[in-house]
């Protein structure tokens, strides 16, 4: 057993724990993050099984990381709203993450250049996020839910700067957009020179 597998284990072993203890004290709502984290741990072994592409160590620790951080701990223990710095680790950390699912998917095309495999990945990871940031619109729009901060009232001013002159929304949208892109140049970077 890998430390990758030891590591996914105590997590979904984690998530099931949390899930008893939820159902145990009736706070259904908070079930469905739980068991969606759970899901979606198993994702990178259907991209193995049914497209051949795997992702590197540092990649999948940090995709289950993610997962973990973001569903259950931001959104489900309101993290988000707890620490100003956390949304910020989350998309700094996810640029570094999307790299590697680049990598992977570039690694089955020959004869790639450098520069060609990391400008898809910095591409590829400025796509992903930006359809992160359509995902959390639309489930704003349709669950009545403040992932992007533009409600009004909202009991966090960790998404806005005193100074700025644009609503919440934007920018929570665009520091989330920045920081992405300074965790992708970072990793593209390191990437240019362990490829």
């Amino acid at each position: 057993m890998t430390f990758l597998d030891i590591y996914v284990n105590l997590i979904r072993a984690t998530l099931i724990i949390i899930t008893i203890y939820y159902i145990y004290k009736r706070n259904f709502k908070s079930i469905i993050p739980t068991i969606t984290v759970f899901i979606l741990t198993f994702l990178l072994v259907l991209m193995d099984w049914f497209f051949n592409i795997k992702i590197d160590l540092l990649g999948s620790i940090l995709y289950f990381t993610l997962i973990f951080m973001t569903i259950y701990l931001g959104s489900t223990l309101k993290y988000y709203d707890k620490y100003a710095w956390w949304d910020i680790l989350i998309h700094f950390l996810s640029g570094i993450a999307f790299i590697s699912f680049g990598i992977a998917i570039s690694s089955k095309v020959e004869g790639l250049s450098k520069f060609n495999i990391l400008f898809f990945c910095l591409t590829f990871s400025i796509t992903l996020h930006t359809l992160w940031e359509v995902a959390e619109y639309v489930v704003d729009c349709i669950m009545h839910t403040d992932h992007q901060r533009w409600q009004k009232k909202h009991n966090s001013n960790n998404h806005l700067s005193v100074k700025a002159i644009q609503p919440a929304g934007l920018v929570d949208t665009m520091n989330d957009t920045i920081i992405c892109i300074v965790g992708t140049i970072v990793a593209c970077s390191v990437w240019w020179f362990v490829l």
